[in-house]
Formats: C-alpha cells, sequence, structure tokens
C-alpha cells in the first residue's frame, strides 16, 4: 500500500451510509439523483459520501454532459488487490438496509429502462428520416469490408475513381485495381495518395482479357464492368480463372432495364442481366452462386441533372453476385 495511507483508506469505508452506497455502485453505474432516490440520503450528503470513495479508489467517475456517473472499481483495477474487494463486498452485503436498497435499486433500474423504451417507441416512425441525416455508406461498405480476412489479395475490376480502394485497401493485404480508362485509373492514383493508401497497385486492363497468371488473387471484385463487356460469360471466365480454388468472386451490375440512353451516354453494350443468367455464367466458370442480393435507388434519389432533351435519368436496380470457385 505504499504511497497511500492505510488508515484513510480503511476509515473510507467507517461509515455504514459508504457502504450502502458503494454496495449499490457494484451492482450498476448510477448518478447522485438515482443515488438519493434509492437510499433516502441527502444529495450533499451522498455527494460527500461519494468524494470520500473516490479519493480512496474505491470508485470511478464519468461526466457526461452535465450529469455525473459513478461505477464502483472492478475487482482487477484495485491496486490492492482483487481479495480485499471480495471481502469488504461481503461485508457491505450485511450491512442495514442493503435488502431495501436492493428493491428501490431494481425500481430505478426499472424506471430507466421504461423511459428508454418510451422513448425509442416514439422515435421509430422517425428513426430512418433521422438516421439519413447523419448516416453515410462508406461506414456501412467499411463495415462489411471490415469482415475481409486479412492479408488477402484482391482484384478490384472496373475500379473507376476507386470509390472501392480506401475500404478495401484498410482491410486486405494487397489490392490490385484494374480499369480500362488511363484518365480513371489517374483519379484512383490521385485517390491513393491523398488516403495514403500504400497497399494498391493500379492496372489498365479490361476484364475480358485480365493480364494476370492463373489463380494469383483469393478474390475477385467486380463493380460495374460487366456491362461494357464483349462476352459477360467470357468475362466471368476469366475472373474464375485469376482466382484460387476456393477463392471468392463478387460481381454488381443492372438488373435488367429498358433505359436505352445507357448505350450512348454510358457506353453499356447490355441492358442488364438477370438473375439466372449471371448464375449461369458462373457455373459455367466452374464457381458456385451463394449470394445474391437487390437494390432498388430510392424514390426522389439522386442529383444528376438530365441530358438535353431527355428526363432525369431513372437508375435500374442493382445486384450483387457473390460465388466461390470450386476446389
Amino acid at each position: 500500500m505504499a504511497g497511500r495511507d492505510p488508515a484513510a483508506l480503511f476509515h473510507s469505508l467507517s461509515d455504514a451510509s459508504r457502504l450502502r452506497l458503494l454496495r449499490l455502485l457494484r451492482r450498476s453505474e448510477l448518478n447522485v439523483q438515482e443515488l438519493v432516490s434509492i437510499t433516502g440520503l441527502s444529495q450533499p450528503r451522498v455527494s460527500r459520501h461519494l468524494g470520500v470513495l473516490r479519493e480512496q479508489g474505491w470508485l470511478r467517475q464519468r461526466r457526461e454532459g452535465t450529469w455525473n456517473w459513478y461505477r464502483a472499481v472492478a475487482p482487477e483495477e484495485f491496486p490492492f488487490g482483487a481479495d480485499l474487494v471480495a471481502r469488504i463486498a461481503d461485508v457491505a452485503d450485511g450491512v442495514e438496509g442493503a435488502a431495501a436498497d436492493d428493491r428501490a435499486l431494481e425500481a430505478v433500474l426499472a424506471e430507466r429502462q421504461r423511459r428508454s423504451d418510451d422513448f425509442f417507441a416514439g422515435l421509430a416512425g422517425r428513426w430512418d428520416r433521422i438516421r439519413a441525416e447523419y448516416d453515410h455508406p462508406d461506414i456501412g461498405l467499411g463495415t462489411v469490408a471490415a469482415l475481409v480476412e486479412p492479408g488477402l489479395k484482391v482484384l478490384d475490376i472496373g475500379t473507376g475513381t476507386g470509390a472501392m480502394l480506401p475500404l478495401l485497401g484498410g482491410v486486405v493485404g494487397t489490392v490490385v485495381a484494374l480499369d480500362n480508362s488511363r484518365a480513371m485509373l489517374e483519379r484512383a492514383r490521385h485517390l491513393c495518395r491523398d488516403e495514403e493508401l500504400a497497399g494498391v497497385r493500379l492496372c489498365n486492363g479490361t476484364v475480358e482479357t485480365l493480364p494476370f497468371g492463373d489463380g494469383v488473387f483469393d478474390a475477385c471484385h467486380c463493380a460495374m464492368a460487366l456491362h461494357h463487356a464483349e462476352r459477360p460469360a467470357g468475362a466471368v471466365a476469366e475472373m474464375a480463372r485469376v482466382v484460387r480454388p476456393g477463392g471468392r468472386i463478387m460481381l454488381t451490375a443492372f438488373c435488367p432495364h429498358e433505359e436505352a440512353w445507357m448505350r450512348d451516354e454510358l457506353a453499356h453494350r447490355w441492358l442488364g442481366f438477370a438473375r439466372d443468367e449471371i448464375e449461369g455464367h458462373l457455373r459455367g466458370a466452374d464457381l458456385t452462386p451463394d449470394g445474391w442480393l437487390v437494390r432498388s435507388r430510392r424514390p426522389n434519389g439522386g442529383t444528376g441533372r438530365a441530358p438535353a432533351g431527355r428526363r432525369k435519368p431513372r437508375w435500374p436496380d442493382v445486384f450483387l453476385a457473390t460465388a466461390s470457385k470450386n476446389p
């Protein structure tokens, strides 16, 4: 007990009210107002006793806005050993009024839960709108990316300006980002520099003739590139070729649609793909489809301007297909 007065340490426990408070704070983190309600002690008296206990290391204080919250130190946090904490806890359980304190604590916690339930029940109808005001799609994507096994080598086909690179580059070992547009890759290069993505390598090429050997990647992500391929089945076969046995394919593209303007303005050869068509391509490339997810653009979504003489763009549904390469 070097550095602390043993007499002061044990004197801090010589008052029955302090033992009551310490006992309650071993059961739950509470604020001063709640402790006043439970014990029936005055607020100045509760605050004074909490100060003594905190000074001697029995409590931790947490300030949140104008509220102070207290909890008992965990046994392993106490500088003089968990055994002492356990002995004091046994003593505190025998203090007069302990049973009544437990009942009052249960009532306080139940009221706290009721207020929380009422709050969220009233908020539920507005929550989607509130969340949309602060949420960012990168957070959701980052959560998914964080599930990727570290150390993988991933090919990002159709990387464009590199939207996925900060997410992939932060969790996998190596990312090779491929695009057939040198202008797009230059934008991606600036992004990698700004985001300090040292594990990303940029490469010019097409999805139909990937400039890599067989089985060199653990996973392949192809985003919105299949529409441009002359032979989609051949492009899927190329993805399968460069992924090792047991590796993963993640493919996103538009579902079937009739937005013919995409042919001229976005250079799309194909106006979307049906699920059975894509899964047929995957199976034909010795891949096992194991996931299919479709998402629609929200009504009134998008900020793009309509080209001259045409209505505002209406974006088709997008699918995510996932598959594994057979061993």
